[in-house]
């Protein structure tokens, strides 16, 4: 299957971004491009997806965009998808501790840190809600833009 790799240019900072034959986000990563993973011109529909992700990413940051609606594919083991839906259920603005999602799910805390860690899908599998030991500055950032306190790169 052919994944298409792009480039995006965010007030995060730059982001790269693959979409799958069919115009679903499998990677968003808040990295620049990765020159092994090039791809020749991608086919209209797939630059639209890309558009489309844009424009959502752009609305979040705003304060105007609550809820992603970009199709995603995210590859993972059983256990990592299990728990990247339970991350995507909390709603916009709350957050949950790693152990009490742990005991929600009946697996270790560890294993919920080390799926949030293995996010493939940034901001839109919205592992920033779950605070994590030793949490880095753009969860942090994330949750305080969420909070309604703006967007501020950390």
């Amino acid at each position: 299957m052919v994944v298409w790799h792009y480039e995006l240019n965010t007030p995060m900072g730059p982001m790269r971004a693959a979409f799958d034959g069919r115009g679903r986000l499998r990677e968003l990563a808040l990295e620049g491009l990765d020159p092994r993973k090039t791809s020749p011109l991608p086919p209209k529909e797939q630059r639209e997806a890309k558009r489309f992700l844009d424009r959502q990413i752009e609305a979040y940051l705003a304060g105007t965009l609550r809820t992603f609606t970009v199709p995603l594919d995210p590859q993972g083991t059983a256990t990592e998808l299990r728990i990247w839906d339970t991350v995507r259920a909390i709603p916009f603005g709350q957050s949950r501790r790693s152990a009490d999602l742990g005991l929600w799910l009946g697996l270790d805390e560890e294993v919920v840190v080390m799926a949030c860690a293995a996010n493939p899908i940034a901001l839109l599998i919205p592992a920033h809600r779950v605070i994590l030991p030793g949490d880095g500055p753009m969860p942090k950032a994330l949750r305080d833009l969420e909070s309604g306190h703006g967007w501020e790169k950390p």
